[in-house]
């Protein structure tokens, strides 16, 4: 069990200079393998006692524990394309290979992302957003906004206020102005991890909102503070990161939604084709 884990484990225990502990964890992670354990208790105005006590309640023998397993995480995580780059093999049969191996590492992604409590963790996040009386916010920053607008166009069709935030940061905080506490953010992102998704992740926690997570692992910085995960493999069968089993939980996803709301996704189509066929949409018609 890792350090998030421990914090999400045992975060109904934790007294409230142990909370403030526990979400400066979960938006400073990477930056905990190497600061001090004093100056992250100054920085949560709280003492150092309060600090190493949190650290102990959570099964540590010391604080080099924390930062020694922070950092085999990060190792292991965060090794970008460049780092990878090195390691491909270039020829006519190493290329047949890496095509044979991409789709055969994305459908071994897929069936690991299905498998296991993966469907029923699927119902229960469509759950979630179909019983919301609030707006939808989708989010994903760089690869991982691909996944997030195609959500956008399923669930626009299924969903009464769904809003697709996009990537420029100098607008984001002002579109999340009128967040309320029945609103819901839904929000991909997976290694690297991009600070604007947990400033943005941070601001629906604080005003009483849900966080919905689409990732990698329990382990992202996001899973801390999310009320729901779903958690799908990324590792590439070479340079790039793999989406595909991402995209399919979604698809997924906007499946279980589209039948949970049956009649007003009916309704909904039948005014968008309207709209479609006023904006020339397709090239073809669709047939009744």
């Amino acid at each position: 069990m890792n350090l998030l884990e421990r914090i999400g484990q045992r975060r109904d225990g934790l007294t409230e200079s142990e909370q403030t502990l526990a979400r400066y964890v979960a938006m400073n992670y990477a930056g905990l393998a190497y600061e001090p354990a004093a100056q992250i208790a100054q920085k949560c105005d709280v003492s150092a006692a309060t600090a190493t006590r949190f650290f102990t309640k959570l099964g540590y023998d010391s604080f080099a524990d924390v930062q020694r397993e922070v950092r085999e995480q990060i190792e292991q995580r965060l090794s970008s394309p460049l780092g990878r780059l090195g390691t491909m093999a270039s020829g006519d049969a190493s290329l047949t290979d890496m095509v044979a191996r991409t789709l055969e590492h994305d459908l071994r992604a897929i069936q690991a992302a299905g498998s296991g409590m993966q469907p029923s963790r699927i119902i229960g996040m469509a759950e979630i957003l179909v019983q919301s009386k609030g707006t939808l916010y989708l989010y994903g920053e760089k690869k991982a906004h691909a996944i997030a607008f195609y959500l956008y166009a399923q669930l626009n069709l299924c969903l009464d206020r769904v809003v697709l935030l996009t990537s420029e940061r100098s607008l984001l905080a002002d579109r999340l102005l009128q967040i309320g506490p029945d609103d819901i953010l839904l929000v991909v992102d997976v290694r690297r991890y991009v600070p604007s998704t947990l400033y943005a992740a941070q601001t629906f926690s604080e005003r009483s909102a849900q966080v919905l997570l689409l990732g990698d692992s329990e382990t992202s910085p996001l899973a801390g503070m999310a009320n729901f995960g779903i958690y799908c493999p990324v590792d590439g069968a070479s340079l790039f990161d793999s989406y595909t089993a991402l995209m399919v939980m979604a698809n997924a996803l906007s499946n279980v939604v589209a039948a949970q709301r049956k009649v007003e996704t009916a309704q909904r189509l039948e005014e968008a084709e309207r709209l479609w066929a006023r904006f020339q949409t397709f090239t073809l018609k669709s047939k009744p």
